[in-house]
């Protein structure tokens, strides 16, 4: 009997960790994106995604040619948004970090130079809070507790952010932390899936990806999103295999669409009789390079819109 009601203490006490819970929050402070700090309210079932910057740098010109930069102490609010959670996400997330053993507040800290700090924060009905701190990204033993509780967040985040911009928001913030392949799929009806960071490398350091690429039907189409991604040069043989194999489309590449636009900017400035510098004609130039190397691979379906895809699916039906 002493056993059982100890056994029952044990169960109670776990229980009571997440129905104690009222809010969990962590916060983001990357080196080249602004701090993100995400809270999920537990009663209400939601999750805010709160984008800042608690001051920035203004010019103070001096003269025509130079000037001062001072610091201002200003918040700046660039996002926010409150998405509803599903109820079964949640409960599946709570359950997750019920086993992790965040007991009290802690640290972690190793010397970085670029990186991510980070803190998560859970707070009681009754406004107790503990915190963990760290800056730890790579997947070991030391950042254990870390990414038990990441994976599970950001799986909750994934699943249930619906705006396009808070989507790309944390797929940046996820960038920093240890998630091998950066590529999730998002439809099944055409299939498509979206690279969220950088695939780099050649065939040999990137098993997984030739995995998946072999593990695609051959008679249906597939699309890759690389408008938040990117795939190495290296791997072109490699897409260009599998696209003689695969019904593969590619759309959204970065690097395309930003030369795209830098492309029409400057053409713009032409029409409008404006004198182009040597400089913006060697940028025209090469950026004209970067678009027609990408659009003119004939071995590789490749996009600037996924309607463009759906279109030429379309067409092929």
């Amino acid at each position: 009997m002493k056993y059982l009601n100890i056994f029952l203490i044990i169960i109670l006490v776990s229980c009571n960790r997440n129905s104690d819970l009222k809010k969990i929050q962590l916060h983001f402070a990357p080196s080249f994106h602004h701090q993100t700090k995400y809270t999920i309210d537990i009663n209400n079932k939601t999750v805010e995604q709160y984008v800042f910057q608690e001051s920035f740098y203004e010019k103070e010109w001096i003269d025509s040619i130079s000037y001062k930069t001072k610091r201002k102490d200003t918040l700046l609010i660039h996002y926010t948004k409150t998405f509803e959670i599903n109820k079964k996400d949640l409960r599946i997330f709570l359950d997750k970090i019920n086993d992790i053993k965040l007991d009290s507040t802690i640290t972690h800290n190793e010397p970085i130079l670029d990186g991510i700090g980070f803190r998560i924060t859970e707070i009681s009905k009754n406004n107790d809070t503990i915190s963990l701190t760290s800056n730890l990204t790579r997947r070991n033993e030391s950042s254990k507790i870390e990414y038990d509780y990441l994976d599970p967040f950001f799986n909750l985040l994934n699943r249930n952010i619906n705006d396009y911009e808070g989507l790309v928001i944390t797929e940046n913030v996820q960038d920093y932390f240890s998630y091998s392949l950066p590529l999730k799929k998002t439809n099944e009806k055409p299939i498509e899936y979206r690279v969220w960071g950088t695939i780099s490398g050649c065939r040999d350091d990137n098993l997984e990806l030739l995995n998946l690429l072999k593990s695609l039907p051959d008679n249906e189409p597939i699309l890759f999103d690389l408008r938040n991604g990117s795939i190495a040069y290296c791997l072109n043989e490699v897409l260009e295999e599998f696209s003689l194999k695969k019904d593969i489309y590619i759309y959204g590449d970065k690097s395309a669409l930003e030369s795209k636009a830098i492309m029409d900017e400057i053409k713009q400035a032409e029409k409008k009789g404006e004198e182009l510098s040597r400089l913006r004609i060697q940028a025209y130039e090469l950026h004209k390079e970067i678009y027609y190397n990408w659009i003119d691979n004939k071995k590789i379906k490749s996009f600037l819109t996924k309607d463009e895809v759906l279109k030429t699916i379309a067409n092929t039906i």
